[in-house]
C-alpha cells in the first residue's frame, strides 16, 4: 500500500524525535568506546580475551535482530523503539559493573540485544518518516547518530582523561539520554494501526526465508560497513595507547572517525541525489582503503587519527544508503527487510573484534587492523551493483 505524503509541518515533530533518538543511540555507544581500556584494565584481561568479550555486542545483536523486526511489524516501530531505548540506557552500566570476564561477556550480549532492537525500530521509524515526506532523510538521521557519537566520544574521552570511574560515568550517561527519550516519545509516528493493517491486508511475507538478491546485496554492503565502523569503536583507543598516546589522546581516534562521518552524512543525501548510490558507495570504499592503509603503514598517533578521520568520511554513506534502499525491495515488510539487513550487518560487528583479537594473538596491530582495508575494498567492489535498485520505486 502507498503511504500518504504529509506536509513538512506535519512531519516536523516526528522528524525531530527520530533525530533525537538517533543522537541518543550514537552517544551511548560513543561513551563506551573510550572507556574500553579502563574496563580491560579493571578486569586485567589481555587483548585476545577483550576481543572475544567484545563479540558479545555482535552476538546479542544477532540473537535479537530478527525478533525486533517481527515486533516492529506486529506492534509498530514506536513501541519497540521506546522500550529498546529504555533497555539500552539502563544496560549501559552493566559492563562497568562486571566483576569477571564472563560477566563482561554477558553484559555485552545484553547491551547488543538492546541496541539491535533500537537500531531496527529507529530505522523503521526513520524510513516511515522519509516515505511520508517524499524526499531523502536517512543520511540526515544517520548524521544525527554521528553527531551523538562525536558528543559521546568527547564526553567519554573527557571522563577517561579525568579518570572518572566507568560505572558512575555510564550511569549518568544513561540517565541523561533516557530523559531525552522521555521528552520526545509523544512526537513519534504512532504506527501501531499501520502494523495492524500490514498484518491483515498485505500479501507480503512477514519473514524472509530466502532473501531476494537485492536484499543480499544490501546486506553484504553493511557487513563491510560494520567492520569498518567497529574497529574505531572497539580498537582505536587500545591501538593508539599501544602507539604511545595518553588516555586523552587515545580517545581521539574514534572522535575523529565520528566527526568526519558526521560531515559526510550531513551532505550525504545531496551527494546520493547528485551522483547516485553506486558512485557514492564505491568512492567511499576506495577512500577508506587508501587512507587507512597509509595510516597503518606510517603507524604514528597523528597518522592514525587522520586515517580514522578519512575512513569515517568514506564510510559515512554506506549504512544510510542500504537502509533507505531496503524500502525499494519488493515483497518484503518494512520491519522484516530492515531487520534482515541489520542482522547481516551484525555479522560484521561480530566478526570485526573476533578477527582483530585473534590476529593480535599471532601478529601485530598493523596486520590485525588491515581488516578495515579489506572490508573497504569489498564495499567498493559491490557499489556498482546498486545502480540496479536506484530507479526502482518503493513497493506498494
Amino acid at each position: 500500500m502507498n503511504l500518504p505524503t504529509k506536509s513538512s509541518a506535519d512531519l516536523t515533530r516526528p522528524r525531530t524525535a527520530v533525530l533525537a533518538l538517533f543522537f541518543a543511540n550514537g552517544a551511548l555507544f560513543a561513551n563506551w568506546a573510550p572507556r574500553i581500556p579502563a574496563v580491560q584494565s579493571g578486569l586485567a584481561i589481555d587483548a585476545t580475551l577483550l576481543g572475544v568479550a567484545l563479540t558479545g555486542l555482535g552476538a546479542g545483536g544477532l540473537l535479537f535482530t530478527l525478533t525486533a523486526g517481527t515486533l516492529v511489524d506486529r506492534v509498530g516501530s514506536r513501541r519497540v523503539l521506546l522500550a529498546a531505548t529504555a533497555a539500552l540506557c539502563a544496560g549501559l552500566v552493566l559492563p562497568a559493573l562486571a566483576p569477571t570476564w564472563w560477566a563482561l561477556c554477558l553484559a555485552l550480549v545484553v547491551l547488543g540485544a538492546a541496541d539491535a532492537a533500537m537500531d531496527v525500530a529507529m530505522n523503521a521509524q526513520g524510513v516511515l518518516v522519509e516515505q511520508r515526506s517524499g524526499r531523502p532523510l536517512l543520511n540526515g538521521f544517520h548524521a544525527s547518530w554521528s553527531v551523538g557519537a562525536v558528543a559521546g566520544g568527547l564526553a567519554g574521552t573527557a571522563a577517561a582523561a579525568l579518570r572518572v570511574p566507568p560505572a558512575p560515568h555510564f550511569l549518568a550517561t544513561g540517565a541523561v539520554l533516557g530523559a531525552v527519550a522521555l521528552v520526545v516519545r509523544h512526537r513519534l509516528i504512532n504506527d501501531e494501526e499501520r502494523a495492524d493493517a500490514l498484518d491483515t491486508g498485505t500479501k507480503r511475507r512477514r519473514g524472509i526465508t530466502r532473501p531476494p538478491p537485492a536484499l543480499l546485496l544490501l546486506g553484504l554492503i553493511v557487513v563491510f560497513a560494520a567492520q569498518i565502523e567497529d574497529v574505531p569503536q572497539s580498537w582505536s583507543a587500545v591501538y593508539l595507547s599501544d602507539l604511545g598516546a595518553g588516555p586523552g589522546t587515545a580517545g581521539l581516534g574514534f572522535v575523529a572517525f565520528s566527526v568526519f562521518m558526521t560531515a559526510g552524512r550531513l551532505v550525504g543525501d545531496r551527494m546520493v541525489e547528485r551522483l547516485g548510490p553506486s558512485v557514492v558507495v564505491t568512492g567511499g570504499g576506495l577512500l577508506v582503503a587508501l587512507a587507512f592503509g597509509i595510516a597503518l603503514l606510517v603507524a604514528s598517533p597523528l597518522a592514525t587519527i587522520i586515517g580514522f578521520a578519512l575512513a569515517g568520511l568514506g564510510a559515512s554513506p554506506m549504512f544510510p544508503v542500504a537502509f533507505s534502499m531496503v524500502g525499494r525491495v519488493p515483497g518484503v515488510l518494512p520491519g522484516a527487510g530492515i531487520a534482515t539487513v541489520s542482522l547481516v550487518s551484525r555479522i560484521g560487528f561480530l566478526a570485526a573484534p573476533l578477527l582483530v583479537g585473534g590476529l593480535l594473538g599471532v601478529s601485530t596491530f598493523q596486520v590485525a587492523l588491515s581488516v578495515v582495508v579489506v572490508a573497504a575494498v569489498g564495499a567498493a567492489a559491490l557499489g556498482p551493483r546498486l545502480g540496479r535498485l536506484q530507479d526502482r520505486p518503493p513497493p506498494d
